[in-house]
């Protein structure tokens, strides 16, 4: 039982569609990495450039070019993989700003039915609470958990940050965070949390986000 609070102890056994969208997310994210570790070496060797009166041979445009390419071929199979399901996604106001973030989530959230709540859902990607406690005291300071996938995190706070410009309702809640004297960065990782409830009431329900009327004019 306490596995599953912690969000462990549910086997990923989807499709090989799926996994197939998993695979290509992890190296999409891998070539990103490298291509900007090399335009920092480029912008190095510009600063070089500038030193020095001869002309110095540019060996990493040509590398950087051929990772753009790659990123591309695998932007046109992601696409291929489970496209319904992505399509649901980017309906949620900051998960569609990319196409990055839909399939990141199929790929690595898998069938969403693995999860009898959202809350559970949440504790699986690592952004659960938990109270760190010092000495015999039980008021700790709260922090995420951090179990999960950390691109998974990283790309779901970029929608948050979009998401609480978007929708009222987690506007509103965002800034009642701050008013209560929450921080930046808590009261968007609380608006985060929010996200994956809609995440997860959308891929339940298998129909697209729409913003209530009333909510809309809130």
């Amino acid at each position: 039982m306490q596995r599953n609070l912690l969000g462990r102890g549910y086997p990923f056994t989807d499709t090989g569609d799926v996994l197939a969208l998993k695979a290509l997310m992890a190296e999409r994210r891998g070539l990103v990495r490298m291509r900007a570790m090399l335009k920092g070496q480029r912008e190095a060797r510009a600063a070089k450039q500038r030193a020095v009166t001869m002309p110095l041979h540019d060996s990493i445009a040509p590398i950087l070019m051929a990772f753009g390419k790659e990123i591309k071929t695998i932007e046109k199979q992601r696409a291929a993989h489970a496209p319904d399901t992505q399509k649901l996604l980017r309906s949620i106001p900051g998960v569609g700003v990319t196409t990055t973030t839909a399939a990141v989530l199929v790929a690595f959230v898998g069938n969403v039915n693995r999860f009898s709540s959202p809350e559970k859902l949440t504790a699986y990607i690592g952004l659960d609470c938990r109270v760190r406690e010092s000495g015999a005291s039980v008021h700790g300071k709260g922090f995420i958990s951090k179990r999960g996938n950390g691109y998974l995190r990283h790309l779901l706070f970029n929608a948050a940050f979009i998401a609480r410009r978007k929708n009222p309702t987690l506007k509103k809640y965002f800034d009642d965070k701050v008013k209560k004297g929450k921080h930046y960065a808590s009261a968007l990782c609380a608006v985060e949390r929010k996200l994956i409830h809609l995440i997860y009431a959308v891929r339940k329900r298998g129909t697209p986000f729409e913003l209530r009327e009333s909510t809309a004019r809130a």
